[in-house]
């Protein structure tokens, strides 16, 4: 079985030898190959989609991992018990409805070592609720599939200050690394947050709202941190 670059990506921020609960799973590919490859001892697949949890089963049956791999359709973090996973996986949704999935569920959160995650937009707010809630983004990294750019973040139990808002948009360990698709990265966010403005700026009204002017301290702020580079 061979993951993509984003899942890869994902399955590299697991610990090794951990109980994995991967939430949206889909196909239950990631589950089924770290759970092959030794890194999860064993593993549970959630997904709110009849359909996705149909096409995970037929997953785990062909590679016979039914035993080691438990598909549950159910919302969220509500298929699993407190205690039963010590590592996380939420990929592919909103970065505000993974915080949701999040918020919901503080008493499964209490024994989970590690969230792997993986947001498609709103990544902000994402790690604004994790600095908020005791996590600290241990590591991030950037992946590039299918043409399209994913950040991944690894966060761990710990007290983390919040940082400047420009780092929540772009990841403090991402800049911190130098991730190789940084550049990239930071000028796809200067180009579409370039777009808003400009369309704001059209309208007197837009002009003079709080999200105008956020928009454009950030752009400032982004084209500070690519000349860095």
């Amino acid at each position: 079985m061979q993951l993509d670059e984003r899942l890869a990506a994902i399955a590299a921020f697991v610990p090794h030898g951990t109980t994995l609960a991967d939430i949206g799973g889909d196909h239950a590919y990631l589950a089924a190959t770290l759970v092959m490859e030794g890194t999860a001892r064993r593993a549970v697949v959630g997904d709110l989609s009849a359909g996705a949890c149909a096409a995970a089963r037929r997953t785990t049956q062909a590679w016979r991992l039914t035993r080691e791999i438990d598909v549950r359709q159910g919302d969220g973090l509500s298929v699993l018990i407190p205690g039963e996973a010590e590592a996380i996986v939420i990929a592919g949704m909103g970065g505000a409805l993974i915080a949701q999935i999040l918020d919901a569920a503080p008493d499964i959160l209490t024994d989970v070592q590690t969230l792997v995650l993986q947001p498609m937009n709103g990544a902000a707010k994402l790690r604004c609720w994790l600095y908020e809630h005791g996590w600290d983004i241990v590591d991030e990294t950037l992946a590039c599939a299918g043409g399209h750019l994913y950040e991944i973040i690894r966060a761990e139990h710990g007290a983390a200050e919040m940082p400047d808002d420009v780092f929540l948009h772009i990841g403090a360990k991402i800049f911190e690394k130098r991730d190789p698709l940084l550049r990239e990265y930071i000028e796809t966010k200067i180009a579409k947050l370039t777009r808003a403005a400009a369309g704001m700026n059209a309208s007197e009204k837009a002009r003079q709202s709080d999200e105008y002017r956020e928009t454009v301290s950030l752009l400032a702020a982004l084209r500070t941190m690519l000349a860095l580079c």
